[in-house]
């Protein structure tokens, strides 16, 4: 697969770093973006993780505006990457990895599923 966007922005940030600059990207956890439908304490794997489709969605803050602001919002395109995918693209672009964490869901009915993660990497 061609990671054609993401390995342009990867290339973009080793350019902008400085020698043993890091980068700290953190970020929803693939699993919980692509694949878990939650309605309360209810979930279900209804997606599909390696899907590389795009999708027209809703800018992420828009949840949280007055409902009459709401309507003149523009939309935005966003690809859902896997977890490989980013982390291949960020040691293609000469990045090195120091660090890669997943953090749970605190929350007790989603215990066990995996909510974040932190990639750690340098520009040497």
């Amino acid at each position: 697969m061609k990671l054609t966007h993401l390995n342009e922005l990867m290339q973009k940030i080793y350019q902008l770093l400085r020698k043993n600059g890091r980068f700290v990207l953190h970020e929803f956890h693939p699993i919980s973006t692509k694949l878990i439908t939650s309605t309360g304490k209810k979930h279900k794997v209804t997606g599909n993780y390696f899907d590389p489709s795009i999708e027209k969605n809703h800018v992420a803050f828009t949840k949280h505006m007055p409902e009459d602001e709401k309507a003149n919002l523009q939309h935005v395109l966003q690809r859902k990457w896997t977890l490989g995918e980013i982390i291949t693209s960020a040691g293609s672009s000469q990045l090195v990895i120091e660090t890669l964490e997943e953090e749970p869901n605190h929350k007790i009915s989603d215990i066990g599923l995996p909510k974040t993660f932190t990639l750690v990497a340098k520009k040497l």
